[in-house]
């Protein structure tokens, strides 16, 4: 098959969504399939010389894999109002549709949302060359900046709610990563047959229980503490705020080290208010390499997943994959009606509590820092149901299968 794969981030980007992308992108082609990403131009790192029309079109490999960058809008990496996010995306949609019509004839093209603008590329791309499309949605969008009172005007919410139910209807098969989010889809009157579930992944042998006493801690100078970690981007939804908050009722252990390990728009504010708590138990670090990743986790005790109390769309973090895969305990402070608990208690490899709770998040840190053997149980348990549930190569075979089956007969395919 030649697969397109619409995404507005790829590494070398260091986010979740590059970093999923690029594993479906290599995964698909070590299966045999021709694959070309299309995405947007890359910063340059230093010292890179590039030609004046590489400023609008830049074509290079990364892993072999044949990368595309368009010259776009960086929406992802700003903090500019929902509005000016939202036209920004509708231009870099326009872009992205425009150098898609000229490409090579694909069989299947599969897009990553947010934002939900790609979806639109997709469909339209079916429409006017016949390439069938999978609208993989991530984060449901608009409710999810709903729900975090990013998006309050009345006028752009329906604008968004219609281009939302319009690439909803449109498209062939829509990929959602839990039952909760497909729930959801149901609810905005979605065809049940239209929707397929495909977890999320991790791949077990890139991220794999290594020793808590390694490089990284030492270079960090954590020997005998009881590190607990949050990894990822530090924006709004995480509400780092409870994590930070959490770690003035843990004074009393000062062994206990909150690492928070990323980049973000909030980034600058936390290291504030961290300072004005006076609070010497909270170490930040910049974002490391996936290389660099596992060895974090690993010099971890316990990891840390957390979202805003308002957010209640049933987000599954993929960071918690990445715990779970390298054997350490989760805590998580999210909604406990959402997925995320769900595999939680399913895998028993850690403890749930309410969201916006920073006394009951530093109980449940003190009661595993109490409890070597249940953390050992709780990392043995999540390693153990990764390997069963959470394969890489087992998931992205699924999306195989899709494809196979869209490009066989269209809106006939098997609910995963």
């Amino acid at each position: 098959m030649r697969i397109l794969i619409l995404t507005t981030v790829f590494p070398p980007e260091v986010r979740s969504a590059a970093q999923i992308m690029f594993e479906l992108a290599e995964t698909l082609k070590n299966f045999g399939h021709q694959v070309v990403v299309l995405t947007s131009i890359p910063e340059p790192v230093e010292g890179e010389k590039r030609t004046f029309w590489q400023q609008f079109i830049y074509k290079h490999k990364v892993s072999g894999i044949d990368v595309i960058g368009i010259s776009s809008l960086p929406i992802h990496r700003s903090n500019a109002p929902a509005i000016v996010r939202g036209v920004g995306q509708l231009v870099n949609g326009l872009a992205y549709f425009i150098y898609g019509v000229f490409l090579r004839k694909f069989d299947v093209s599969i897009a990553y949302s947010p934002p939900l603008t790609l979806g639109l590329v997709g469909l339209f791309l079916d429409k006017i060359r016949g390439i069938p499309h999978v609208f993989n949605v991530q984060d449901l969008v608009p409710q999810y900046a709903i729900d975090l009172g990013l998006l309050t005007n009345k006028t752009l919410i329906r604008l968004v709610k219609t281009i939302e139910h319009f690439v909803y209807r449109n498209v062939q098969v829509i990929t959602v990563h839990s039952q909760g989010n497909k729930d959801y889809l149901l609810g905005e009157g979605v065809p049940q047959q239209k929707v397929a579930i495909v977890p999320n992944w991790v791949d077990p042998d890139i991220v794999t229980p290594g020793p808590k006493d390694n490089e990284f801690r030492s270079r960090n100078n954590l020997q005998g503490k009881f590190v607990v970690l949050f990894a990822g981007v530090l924006g709004f939804a995480q509400d780092l705020d409870t994590i930070i908050e959490s770690a003035s009722f843990l004074r009393c252990a000062p062994e206990i080290i909150i690492l928070i390990v990323g980049e973000g728009v909030e980034k600058e504010r936390l290291q504030k208010k961290a300072v004005s708590l006076g609070l010497s138990n909270v170490v930040f670090h910049a974002f490391v390499s996936k290389e660099q990743y596992p060895e974090v986790v690993a010099a971890s005790n316990v990891c840390l997943a957390s979202l805003h109390k308002s957010l209640k769309c049933p987000v599954i973090p993929s960071k918690i994959l990445g715990y779970m895969s390298g054997a350490r305990p989760v805590i998580t402070s999210l909604s406990l009606e959402g997925d995320a608990p769900h595999v939680i208690n399913n895998a028993g490899c850690g403890i749930c509590v309410e969201p916006g709770e920073p006394q009951k998040l530093a109980e449940a840190i003190l009661r595993l820092h109490n409890d070597p053997e249940r953390c050992d149980a709780y990392g043995a348990n999540g390693r153990v149901h990764t390997l069963q549930f959470y394969s890489r190569t087992e998931c992205i075979r699924k999306y195989e299968q899709l494809f196979e089956a869209l490009i066989q007969q269209k809106n006939k395919f098997p609910v995963l």
